[in-house]
């Protein structure tokens, strides 16, 4: 990995958050984050990636804010010119869910650049 980090200048990660009745970015169609947004660990360990943080995710999606029976989802894209931030370590801040509410990760692979 330090390999990779040493020899690119950008990299760019996918996240999705699939879900059934639980948000896990906004609470309505504002699609303003919540408090309880989800919030990322970048690889450089120290570093979050989270709403309103010096270092924030690019939101290319939120429908999880809907609470209609059906699957929706969250897509997150991480693009930025520090590639020790990526990959993405962990994700904090994920929601309990109720019975009837449901979510998945996809974690995307990291492009190198």
């Amino acid at each position: 990995m330090n390999f990779l980090h040493l020899l690119s200048s950008e990299a760019v990660q996918h996240v999705t958050i699939h879900c059934l009745n639980v948000p896990v970015w906004a609470n309505s169609s504002s699609l303003e984050p919540s408090p309880t947004a989800v919030r990322f660990k970048a690889w450089s360990g120290g570093d979050m990636i989270q709403a309103g943080g010096l270092l924030k995710p690019h939101l290319v999606k939120d429908e999880c804010w809907i609470k209609d029976g059906r699957w929706h989802q969250t897509h997150f894209v991480f693009q930025t010119q520090d590639p020790n931030l990526l990959p993405i370590l962990d994700v904090y801040n994920l929601p309990a869910t109720e019975p009837g509410s449901h979510y998945h990760l996809e974690v995307g692979p990291v492009c190198f650049l």
